[in-house]
C-alpha cells in the first residue's frame, strides 16, 4: 500500500459559542513500514477531545486535499486502529497523538486479499470532537473485565462500529448507544385524531422542545447485559430458550432504579435523585462512571419516532387500520405478527421463533438505527403516569413541554402537584402479546412501579447524557 503523507486538520463544530477553545488537529502524517503497519501521528491543540479516524483514497494521486474525489475506504476497515483514537485524548493544551493501523488485516476484498492503491493515493483524516459534542455512537463495555477508565469508545457512524451494530457483543457484554440530536428541536408529541388505532384520552398532541441531546440504547437491555451488572438480582425472565440475547423482562420499575435487588421502592431514590446504588442503574453507574438512567417518556417518544409524525411507524410507513398491520410486521414482535407464533400460549422454554419475545434486533430498525421500539417488551420511563399531559402544567403553571412528570419539590407527586402515591409509572412501546394499537409511538401505557408484570413483558432501555462522561 502506498501512502500519501500529508497534513489534514479536521474540526467538529461545538454546541456552544466558545469557538476559541475548539479542539484543532494539525500536522497529520501517515507512514508505512515493510510489515505493513501504518503509523499516523497528529497534533491536537486545545485538548482534551474525542478523536476519530478515517482513511481516504483517490483515483488521482495528485488530487488536492479538498478534492471531491477523495472517499472513505469505509469504517469497517478502520475501526481496528489502535492508540490515541476512538476515545478522549489529552488533558490540556497541546497533545501529540499516535495511531497504528494494520490495513492488511482489515482492508481486504471479498476473498481476503489486501487492496493496493497508486502511490500517494491514501491519506488519514483525523477528527477532534469537543467533549460536549461527542460522536454518533458510544460503545460501553460492561463485561467483568471492564473498568470505568477503559470501557468507553466513540465512533462517528454506524459503519465504524467494530464488527457491525448487529454483532452479538452489543446484545451480551457491551451497550451500544446512539446519539439523539434533540436539543432545541420543537416537535409534536402525541397523535392526531386521524391516526388509526388512536386512544384519544391518552394521546393529545402538544408541542415539546427538549433541552439536551442524549444517547439511547440501540437495543433493549438483554438478559445477558442484566446479569453482567445486577449479579445479586432476584429477577428472572419468563422465556429461557436462547435467552441471553432476548430482552430482560418481568422487571418492576423499582428494581431497575429505586430498589436494592428487590421490587420494593425506596422513595429517597425517586428521580431527580440518583438511583439506588444497589439497583441495576446504580450498579451500572458505579461500573461505568456514566449517568445511565431510564428515558423520560418525551425522550422515548422522540427517539422512537425517528423524525416521523402522527400516523406513521418509525420507518416512515403508514399505520394501517388492519390487524395485524403489515407495515409493523417488519419492525417488531407483537401479537399476531405472522413472522412468529406470538399468539401461542407461552411456555418458559419457548424459542423466539415460536413466540414470546424475540432476540433483540431481530426486526428492522427505525430510521435512526434503533431496534424494537415497537413491540417485544414494554419499556419503562421515568415519569409518573398522568392521562392528560397535553394540557399538564407544573405547580407554577408552566407548560409540561416534555419534562419528566415529577414535581421536583416532591418526587412523590405529579408535575401538577397532585399526589401520585401508589399510582402508576409510564411504560411505552407495547410488547410481544399486545396488538399493533399498543405498539404505536404515541401510545402511553401505565403500570404499577412495584409490579413485575409476569406475562406482560416489562423491560427497558437506557439513556445517558450526550457528551463525554
Amino acid at each position: 500500500m502506498n501512502i500519501k503523507q500529508m497534513t489534514l486538520a479536521v474540526l467538529t463544530a461545538a454546541t456552544g459559542a466558545a469557538m476559541a477553545v475548539m479542539p484543532e488537529v494539525s500536522n497529520v502524517t501517515m507512514t508505512q513500514v515493510p510489515n505493513r503497519l501504518v503509523t499516523i501521528t497528529y497534533q491536537l491543540v486545545n485538548a482534551p477531545a474525542v478523536v476519530t479516524l478515517d482513511i481516504e483514497t483517490n483515483a488521482n494521486p495528485s488530487a488536492a486535499a479538498d478534492d471531491a474525489g477523495w472517499t472513505s475506504i469505509g469504517g469497517r476497515a478502520i475501526c481496528n486502529a489502535q492508540g490515541d483514537v476512538w476515545k478522549k485524548v489529552g488533558e490540556s493544551g497541546t497533545f501529540n497523538g499516535t495511531i497504528t493501523w494494520r490495513p492488511d488485516q482489515a482492508w481486504t476484498d471479498e476473498v481476503g486479499n489486501g487492496f493496493k492503491i497508486a502511490a500517494n493515493g491514501a491519506r488519514a483524516r483525523v477528527t477532534a470532537w469537543p467533549l460536549d459534542n461527542t460522536p454518533a455512537y458510544m460503545v460501553v463495555d460492561i463485561s467483568d473485565a471492564a473498568t470505568a477508565a477503559t470501557e468507553k469508545k466513540y465512533y462517528p457512524a454506524a459503519g465504524f462500529v467494530p464488527n457491525g451494530v448487529t454483532n452479538s457483543l452489543y446484545k451480551t457484554t457491551m451497550l451500544l448507544m446512539r446519539k439523539i440530536m434533540a436539543k432545541d428541536v420543537t416537535w409534536t408529541m402525541g397523535s392526531t385524531p386521524d391516526e388509526p388505532k388512536r386512544t384519544a384520552s391518552k394521546e393529545g398532541t402538544h408541542q415539546v422542545t427538549l433541552t439536551n441531546n442524549y444517547y439511547i440504547g440501540v437495543y433493549e437491555v438483554t438478559q445477558s447485559q442484566w446479569s453482567q451488572v445486577a449479579t445479586n438480582s432476584t429477577a428472572a425472565a419468563i422465556f429461557t430458550a436462547e435467552q441471553f440475547m432476548r430482552p430482560m423482562e418481568k422487571l418492576s420499575y423499582n428494581e431497575i432504579r429505586n430498589a436494592a435487588n428487590t421490587y420494593v421502592a425506596n422513595a429517597a431514590y425517586n428521580w431527580p435523585n440518583d438511583p439506588n446504588p444497589s439497583s441495576f442503574l446504580g450498579l451500572l453507574r458505579l461500573k461505568t462512571g456514566i449517568d445511565f438512567d431510564l428515558p423520560s417518556e418525551a425522550q422515548w417518544e422522540f427517539a422512537a419516532r425517528a423524525g416521523h409524525g402522527s400516523g406513521y411507524w418509525n420507518d416512515g410507513s403508514p399505520i394501517l387500520t388492519t390487524e395485524p398491520d403489515a407495515n409493523l410486521n417488519r419492525l417488531g414482535r407483537y401479537l399476531n405478527n405472522p413472522s412468529s407464533n406470538s399468539s401461542a400460549t407461552p411456555t418458559a422454554t419457548m424459542a423466539p421463533a415460536d413466540g414470546g419475545t424475540a432476540i433483540v434486533g431481530s426486526y428492522e430498525p427505525n430510521d435512526w438505527g434503533l431496534y424494537d421500539m415497537h413491540g417485544n417488551v414494554w419499556e419503562w420511563c421515568l415519569d409518573w403516569y398522568q392521562a392528560d399531559i397535553a394540557t399538564a402544567t407544573d405547580v407554577s403553571g408552566n407548560n409540561y413541554n416534555g419534562r419528566v412528570n415529577i414535581d421536583p419539590s416532591n418526587s412523590a407527586n405529579y408535575l401538577s402537584g397532585e399526589s401520585a402515591s401508589g399510582k402508576d409509572r409510564v411504560r411505552r412501546g407495547g410488547n410481544w402479546n399486545k396488538t399493533a394499537s399498543d405498539c404505536r409511538s404515541a401510545f402511553r401505557g401505565q403500570y404499577g412501579p412495584a409490579e413485575r408484570g409476569t406475562g406482560n413483558g416489562n423491560g427497558f432501555r437506557v439513556v445517558c447524557t450526550a457528551g463525554l462522561q
